[in-house]
């Protein structure tokens, strides 16, 4: 018998008994969609998360101001009154080998205009170093120098979609914004950076950030010199190799842990370190939620072999008449067997469409990123009829080996 011969039978066989097949496909339908909702959840979570690396930066090492309160704020002020200070941030440079950028940010509470309209953006103070450490890129202009660091000039560098509201039908470069009243030209646009969500640390829309040199925001937003109040909101130091990032976050805790005093008035984030343990556990989550797709393909493979045991059973006669007609064991075998592998790869088609469906409807739901791997569904095709095949292959044999006589003589 050719092997389109089967499959029209095959075929045949579903259409008459409808609700049995689609309840024999059930199993593989909710594995294979499981299989498919999961790997592409997953792989939208490890992509979701190389952004965020990209977006903080990789091999980086931040060191965030912790405002204490109550009695450690009381017995801070005696010992250390200054908190994270430009002064860490020279010893840092200096004391640690592996460390080959370091930038320090502190943000303003300064509003922004341009030509009287008010621009939502947040205004932070940093140094020339900040691109190098979170590959931050350029779509127009330059980034705050060193140079505009030492004299202090009145320029920033806008994010994307700053410049889109600022100046949305014009280049930005070389005009002016008003920064709590002062006039500061626009010398570069940021590339859009955006991680559509929050990140393990949280740094918010690049996007919607300003950047003015970190002495022109102590000089122009300051405290008169009073080095009480010009605190650093955060150091971000750059890590030459990755094997030294953890010896580094524990040597620059312990250096700054001194020059305060004893104080623990920072926090020492590593962002890979999260970012790691991240990954670490959607792995073991995934890893659970595959296995509980596995069992449920299971519980449908054997469905398939229950109801293809029946199918035999119901048509030993047809069987008998087909071995009379000249059918041999592999005609009866491969008929079966191509029946059960249809039940299982139709199965397996509506259980891709709806894992496509769930996975989309969930990140839609839960605003997450949803990738559906080409390989996933590859792997879940093959596995549908592995299924099919393995699980048909007994009844299928069970039916080959029928005595014609005696299956001539079932009623």
């Amino acid at each position: 018998m050719h092997i389109g011969e089967s499959v029209r039978i095959g075929l045949s066989e579903i259409r008459m008994h409808k609700m049995r097949s689609l309840l024999t496909m059930l199993g593989v339908i909710f594995g294979i969609a499981a299989v498919i909702a999961t790997s592409a959840i997953g792989a939208g979570a490890a992509e979701e998360l190389n952004r965020q690396l990209s977006a903080l930066g990789t091999n980086t090492v931040r060191v965030r101001a912790v405002e204490l309160r109550g009695a450690d704020a009381l017995s801070a002020s005696q010992r250390s009154p200054y908190g994270l200070t430009r002064a860490d941030v020279n010893s840092l440079r200096a004391i640690i080998e592996p460390v080959t950028h370091v930038a320090s940010l502190k943000k303003t509470t300064a509003q922004a205009f341009v030509d009287g309209k008010s621009i939502a953006a947040e205004i932070y103070g940093t140094s020339a170093d900040l691109p190098g450490i979170v590959g931050y890129g350029l779509s127009a202009g330059r980034f705050v120098s060193d140079l505009d660091n030492r004299e202090a000039t009145q320029v920033c560098v806008i994010g994307d979609e700053v410049r889109r509201l600022a100046f949305p039908l014009s280049d930005p470069l070389g005009q002016t914004m008003m920064l709590a009243g002062q006039r500061y030209m626009v010398i570069g646009v940021l590339e859009p950076r955006s991680t559509g969500g929050e990140t393990v640390v949280k740094v918010g829309n690049v996007d919607r950030n300003i950047y003015i040199p970190i002495n022109t925001l102590f000089k122009r937003f300051g405290t008169g010199g009073d080095p009480r109040a010009d605190k650093l909101e955060e150091i971000i130091l750059k890590i030459g190799q990755e094997k030294y990032l953890r010896e580094t976050a524990a040597l620059v805790g312990r250096i700054l842990e001194r020059r305060h005093n004893g104080v623990k008035d920072f926090e020492i984030i590593v962002p890979e370190e999260l970012i790691r343990q991240q990954q670490e556990t959607g792995a073991i989550l995934s890893n659970v939620l595959i296995f509980v797709a596995a069992i449920s393909l299971l519980v449908g493979g054997i469905g398939i072999m229950n109801i293809m045991l029946a199918t035999v059973t119901q048509r030993t006669r047809e069987i008998g008449v087909r071995r009379a007609l000249g059918a041999t064991r592999n005609d009866i075998l491969g008929q079966f067997i191509v029946e059960s592998l249809i039940i299982s790869l139709l199965g397996g088609t509506i259980g891709i469409g709806i894992g496509y469906a769930l996975a989309y409807t969930i990140g839609g739901y839960a605003d997450w990123i949803v990738i559906v791997p080409p390989m996933a569904v590859l792997v879940s095709n093959a596995v549908a009829g592995g299924i099919g095949f393995l699980f048909g292959l007994y009844p299928s044999m069970k039916a080959a080996r029928l005595d014609p006589i005696e299956a001539l003589r079932t009623e």
